[in-house]
């Protein structure tokens, strides 16, 4: 069978067309050829574990591929969302998020609550030390 000679591990090329398809069908191509390369090394490493070698779905690699593209948007501040996302949530979106309730369903993009609450607060603690 024909390998992927590019990728670590050599995977067949018949599964990295399958994880590429799996993608596309999200509307995703994976073209952060560093990600990919990370993406096909952590499958690889999961293939090893195994006494034989067995490599993931193509679902799960593409989730891997779809996780570190978040963790790299999360590292360069560009995963956000805007300031309000949480509180007015429409209901066909909170259909789609399941738990919107829980606190934090939508702390993975939101970076901004933290400094301005900060803010907030030593604005709170200065008029408290100067007192009436």
């Amino acid at each position: 069978m024909a390998e992927e000679h590019s990728l670590p591990g050599w995977p067949k090329k018949t599964l990295v067309k399958e994880v590429r398809r799996h993608l596309c069908h999200y509307g995703i191509r994976p073209i952060k050829f560093e990600i990919w390369q990370a993406t096909w090394a952590w499958a690889h490493a999961i293939a090893r574990s195994y006494w034989h070698v067995n490599w993931p779905l193509p679902s799960e690699i593409g989730t891997q591929y779809i996780l570190l593209l978040l963790v790299e948007m999360k590292g360069s501040c560009m995963l956000k969302l805007p300031y309000r996302a949480n509180e007015f949530v429409p209901l066909e979106v909170a259909r789609l998020l399941p738990a919107v309730g829980q606190p934090g369903i939508l702390a993975i993009a939101d970076g901004t609550k933290r400094p301005r609450r900060g803010r907030q607060k030593k604005l709170a603690d200065d008029s408290a030390v100067q007192g009436p």
